[in-house]
């Protein structure tokens, strides 16, 4: 299954465990934005990084850090040390647009995408290096939390393949050093 940012590429959609989870702004998100519409230039788009924590009423997500949508790409503000996942955004699922849910992609360890949302140039990425989650700029300004060589945080897995359109193929493994 492939989209504009992020294609899973082994084994397979069928084969991951996926979670559906309600979805909680980030308090530094504009409050005109809905991140659930495909028009508003600040939605949630599919490969995009969300924190995952547990709530008083069940497990939520949300955009990480302290600027979600704005902060300056390659900076890192507490990326990587809370769970992350990345969203998988299904076209047609308008019952997840309406009852503010997102839709993570989570287990098993070991399987590969690849992924837009990254920064190639941001400590010299190699092939073999541990990526985390970080602040990644995808063009026009925008800002989204993607993946960038692992200098702090948790890791989630390893560079199998940089492509030169500046997107990689990551081997999906949480807690990598």
């Amino acid at each position: 299954m492939a989209g504009k940012y992020f294609e899973i590429q082994r084994p397979g959609y069928s084969t991951l465990t996926t979670q559906d989870v309600s979805y909680t702004p980030n308090p530094s998100e504009p409050a005109t934005i809905n991140p659930f519409s495909p028009v508003d230039p600040l939605s949630l788009l599919e490969g995009e990084w969300l924190e995952y924590s547990a709530s008083t009423d069940g497990w939520r997500a949300t955009r990480g850090g302290s600027n979600a949508g704005t902060a300056v790409a390659g900076t890192p503000d507490s990326e990587g040390t809370v769970p992350a996942y990345p969203h998988w955004l299904e076209e047609g699922r308008f019952d997840m647009q309406t009852r503010r849910l997102v839709h993570l992609l989570k287990s098993p360890t070991g399987f590969t995408f690849r992924t837009r949302l990254c920064d190639t140039a941001f400590g010299a990425l190699a092939v073999n290096d541990a990526v985390s989650v970080y602040d990644v700029n995808i063009g026009g300004g925008i800002i989204r939390r993607g993946l960038a060589k692992r200098t702090a945080g948790c890791g989630v897995g390893f560079v199998e393949r940089i492509y030169g359109t500046n997107d990689i193929a990551v081997f999906f493994l949480p807690g990598a050093a």
